[in-house]
């Protein structure tokens, strides 16, 4: 009995699977895998020498940007002596040459890349000025823009811009990664958090992009703080499903505006319980006539009927949207809060506000 019941959740398992497998808009929302075209970078780790190495990216500065320069970084930076300055023209060749603990400051301008910015050490990498002051914008298809597996990278005061792409503007694959103060202008996808990764993100702002703003995968960690999510297809994905080897997302979110999305402002995505309990009804009605309970032939036919209407009730559930409508917008911000902080993928939810999202402020996708 016990091994019936793990080889029929095995088989319920691979069910959903193949559904996923079957369907192009499910490959595109829960598909864990990339593609065959994501490159695979190895961390260079320290230097062997042990130096550190600040990376100034400048087509070229003025007597006074420099000085100031000097003054708020470069010297509290290169107080020790084992610290060494390189100059750069261009955002890719400065990370490409960094190693573990390296800095990368970028001087105001715009830097029109076309290779994907790979992130596989822990450094930090820097806009000096204001984000709209520096700009980084990538305009060739295929990968995404920035790919992080570093264990602790940090991103703040830039501008990135992501035109004419196929994949997502940035995606964590493993380590952490925490950007704050940066604009993200997307194309297509927004910010990935792959499973096992952690992002934290504060004072960002986020718009344009095809799909989610934000796509949380299972087992991974994010934190949402004073953000900006808005003009998406969906503010933030969460998709809460869990495979043998994955766990629950744990998720904070704070004082972030969330609004004027096409869809959803938050959007769950989880399995149809629903249909496992279907499924345990009927084997239980099955149970019951091998027992010997014979039914009459009238309430049989009704039976039947009955049965038949559960069923197409239950396929038709099967892929279904769970949303709330918003007539009244204060309302129902009040009520997508109280549906997330019952939600116990959420470490903390307060703060957030929901405006103007097309569909709802908070929706529920069963498969």
């Amino acid at each position: 009995m016990v091994e019936g019941l793990k080889l029929y959740d095995q088989l319920e398992m691979l069910t959903r699977k193949l559904h996923i497998i079957e369907n192009p808009l499910l490959r595109y929302v829960l598909a864990y895998k990339g593609n065959s075209r994501q490159q695979c970078m190895q961390g260079r780790g320290p230097r062997e020498s042990g130096m550190m190495v600040v990376h100034i990216v400048t087509a070229s500065c003025n007597t006074l940007l420099l000085q100031s320069l000097l003054n708020d970084r470069l010297i509290p930076l290169c107080s020790a002596e084992d610290t060494e300055i390189q100059f750069h023209r261009d955002p890719v060749s400065a990370v490409d040459s960094c190693c573990q603990g390296d800095t990368v400051i970028i001087l105001p301008g715009l830097y029109s890349v076309n290779n994907s910015i790979f992130l596989p050490d822990s450094i930090t990498v820097e806009g000096f000025g204001l984000p709209d002051e520096v700009v980084i914008e990538k305009k060739d298809k295929g990968d995404s823009f920035i790919e992080s597996t570093g264990a602790d990278v940090r991103l703040s005061n830039i501008k990135f811009i992501q035109r004419d792409a196929i994949e997502g503007i940035l995606c964590v694959r493993q380590g952490r990664l925490c950007m704050e103060n940066c604009v993200l202008q997307c194309e297509t996808t927004g910010v990935i958090v792959r499973t096992s990764a952690h992002l934290i993100m504060k004072m960002c702002d986020l718009y344009g992009s095809k799909g989610a703003g934000v796509e949380i995968y299972p087992g991974s960690v994010c934190t949402l703080i004073g953000n900006g999510i808005h003009h998406c297809k969906d503010g933030v994905l969460i998709k809460e499903f869990i495979d043998h080897l994955d766990m629950m997302p744990s998720i904070t979110m704070e004082n972030n505006v969330i609004h004027n999305n096409e869809g959803y402002g938050v959007i769950v995505v989880k399995p149809n319980n629903e249909e496992r309990k279907a499924s345990g009804d009927a084997s239980e009605e099955s149970k019951q006539i091998s027992n010997g309970s014979t039914p009459i032939e009238s309430n049989s036919a009704e039976k039947k009927d009955s049965t038949d209407d559960s069923v197409a009730s239950t396929v038709g559930k099967k892929w279904q949207f769970n949303r709330q409508l918003n007539p009244n917008k204060e309302v129902t911000c009040v009520q997508a809060v109280q549906d997330l902080m019952g939600d116990h993928i959420f470490v903390s939810i307060q703060g957030n506000q929901f405006r103007r999202n097309g569909l709802s402020d908070f929706g529920t996708f069963f498969f």
